[in-house]
This record gives structure tokens, C-alpha cells and sequence, in this order.
């Protein structure tokens, strides 16, 4: 049995058996891997504390026949919020869920990579709603499944006015084009510059964006990806929970 060092991001934990639980782990050399670690739900256990969602982590990691296993972690990266604030801990988890449905195991991408890691500050200290949503616009930027925000799917035409949006088209579809698609909607050229800003965010700058046009782009994007992905999110099922009990 060989062991190998890893660092990366938590993205899922799944607990199994008494007290074992297996970890998703996003890691810029190995991409997506999944490990176990035995034991590690009980207290004394010295990998409980450093196994939790969210954090940023070193480990050696014994490489098994079939599964692998962590022998040793330490916490690069605390972030105490999403470990406290149920609205900070919810859209993290939309973020991190998207990430982890969305990505192939064993398959590094560093642009994925130092985005993990760009966002969960931004996701501890500010709106954790407008961060998630950043974070899961530029992700699918790099997914290769993105909607065209900016040309039309069919013409190619590029957007400058007031134009329709389809998600089964793609994109964008210009004025004449928009009577191709029967699920296209209005898209004008507040939403555009939104996306835009939204795309092009560095994650050094203030999370300043209208909320009306964030609450609009969430639920574009949200919806495209549970067609993508044929379910809805976990995640989407508890913000909404949890929304209904704000309201109440």
C-alpha cells in the first residue's frame, strides 16, 4: 500500500457505518478524489476535526485496492462561518454540490482548483448568496456547458439590445432569431450587463450587485443545471426550506 500527499478543499462528507465517513476532497493535483476515514466521527478521533465541510486541507492518504483511505490530516483553512451561519452554510453547499455533480473524478483542473479557493473567503466573510452565485456562474464557465449569454446560438450575432434567453437553445437568441425556441424569455440588457459583471468578477472586489438581477440570474441558472442534471439540487431543497421558515 502506497501512500501519497494531497491538499485540497472539502466538498462532500457522507458518513457510513458507526462512526466512519466518506470524504469528497477537490484537490489541485488529483482533481475530485474520494477517500475514507475510518473512525473519524468520534471525538477523540484525530482526523474528526479536520474533516469537516468547507475546510482546506493537507493529508496523506493510504492508496487502497479499491478504496482509498486518510491517514493523517491538518487544517490549512478554517472557515468559521460556514461552520455557524445556516444561510452562509446552505449557499455554500449549492456551490459545492454543483461542483462536485459537475466534475469527473481523477481529473485536475486548476482553474477549478484556485476558484474553491478565490470563493470561500468571499463565502465566510460576505453575502454568501451573491459569492455561491458567482462562484457557480464562473464554474460553469469552465464546465464547457455554459449558456451563451453574448452571441445568439443560432446567427451568432452578437447581443447589444434587448434580446430572449432559451434554455433548450443554449443562450442568448437575438430579435431574429428569439420565435425559434417556445421556452424563450425576455433577456434585456440589464440581465446581459449582470451576467457580465458576474463572469468577469474578481473575487479581490466588493460584492456590490443589484438584488433583484442576482435573484433573477439564480434562478436561471438553477434551473438550467437541474435540466442538465436530470434532479433537483439537494441543496436547493434546503435554501428553500429555509426560506419558508424566514418567512414565517
Amino acid at each position: 500500500m502506497k501512500n501519497y500527499k494531497i491538499e485540497g478543499v472539502i466538498l462532500r462528507t457522507t458518513d457510513f457505518g458507526d462512526a466512519n465517513r466518506v470524504i469528497t476532497i477537490y484537490t489541485r493535483d488529483f482533481g475530485k478524489i474520494e477517500v475514507n476515514a475510518y473512525g473519524c466521527r468520534r471525538a477523540k478521533n484525530p482526523l474528526s476535526g479536520a474533516l469537516q465541510m468547507f475546510n482546506l486541507i493537507s493529508a496523506e492518504v493510504n492508496s487502497g485496492a479499491k478504496v482509498d483511505s486518510i491517514k493523517e490530516a491538518d487544517v490549512i483553512k478554517f472557515f468559521p462561518n460556514l461552520n455557524a451561519d445556516i444561510e452562509k452554510i446552505a449557499y455554500a453547499s449549492l456551490f459545492f454540490e454543483i461542483v462536485n455533480r459537475m466534475t469527473l473524478p481523477k481529473f485536475p483542473e486548476g482553474e477549478i482548483y484556485d476558484l474553491l479557493l478565490k470563493s470561500l473567503p468571499a463565502l465566510d466573510e460576505r453575502n454568501a448568496k451573491v459569492a455561491a452565485l458567482i462562484g457557480i456562474f464562473q464554474f460553469m464557465e469552465f464546465s464547457g456547458v455554459q449558456l451563451n449569454f453574448f452571441h445568439c446560438v443560432h446567427c451568432g450575432e452578437e447581443i447589444k439590445t434587448d434580446a430572449a434567453l432559451s434554455l433548450t437553445e443554449g443562450g442568448a437568441l437575438c430579435k431574429n432569431c428569439g420565435g425559434v425556441a417556445q421556452d424563450s424569455f425576455n433577456y434585456p440588457q440589464n440581465l446581459q450587463q449582470a451576467f457580465y459583471k458576474i463572469l468577469n468578477f474578481d473575487w479581490r472586489e466588493h460584492l456590490n450587485f443589484n438584488l433583484k438581477e442576482i435573484n433573477t440570474a439564480e434562478k436561471i441558472i438553477l434551473r438550467y443545471i437541474q435540466e442538465i442534471i436530470g434532479k433537483e439540487l439537494n441543496a436547493v431543497k434546503f435554501i428553500r426550506q429555509l426560506e419558508t421558515l424566514q418567512k414565517n
